[in-house]
């Protein structure tokens, strides 16, 4: 109940930022682990960690990561966060200074997102999204997991680097409203496309 008014308090402050009608779901959650399970994690960070749906699903993997950060840029969430899960390391800082954090040059990290995207304004999304990339594109091995609420064909953004793919994880039916699960990796076959797309989608 705590969890449920404060996402509808921070629904009230800025929808935009919230960019959802309703918390996470169990399905949308589980489907999130299941993709930071795939392969080895890292440095798991999650971005825009709201109430903490996500953060909770996410606590199994805490066994085969080096570090997990939860990072929360409004003030309210990240207090919660912070009584809820008071053995995770939460950081009240915007998603543009993930190049501030302290985490070795070269380790892999996930980056699971939970960043409203594509309802944020074009300045913020571009400023988040340039950061994540940034902070993934020269660690091999590292992945951002993203999901959003838009068609289940429309990836996440564009402006992605060479030699990286969108590989579409799951669609969530079981979700307020359907969500799909996407997963930006360096493609590892020569057929998958290598190309750098221009502009924000």
């Amino acid at each position: 109940m705590r969890q449920g008014l404060a996402f509808a308090l921070g629904y009230l402050r800025n929808p935009r930022r919230v960019g959802a009608i309703a918390p996470a779901s169990k399905a949308l959650a589980q489907a999130i682990l299941n993709e930071v399970m795939r392969s080895a994690p890292g440095t798991l960070i999650e971005v825009g960690a709201g109430t903490g749906a996500i953060t909770r699903a996410l606590l199994p993997a805490l066994a085969r990561v080096d570090r997990f950060m939860v990072i929360e840029r409004d003030p309210g969430f990240a207090q919660l966060l912070r009584r809820s899960f008071p053995d995770l390391e939460v950081l009240n800082h915007c998603a543009t200074r993930l190049d501030a954090l302290d985490i070795e040059k070269h380790s892999p990290v996930t980056v699971v997102s939970s960043l409203p995207l594509l309802s944020m304004t074009r300045d913020e999304a571009h400023g988040c999204i340039d950061a994540m990339v940034a902070l993934i594109e020269g660690r091999p091995g590292s992945r951002l997991i993203q999901y959003t609420y838009a068609s289940p064909h429309l990836r996440p953004f564009k402006d992605i680097p060479v030699g990286w793919r969108w590989r579409r994880a799951a669609s969530i039916w079981a979700n307020l409203p359907p969500a799909t699960v996407w997963t930006l990796e360096q493609a590892s076959h020569p057929s998958h496309p290598l190309h750098t797309h221009n502009g924000f989608h």
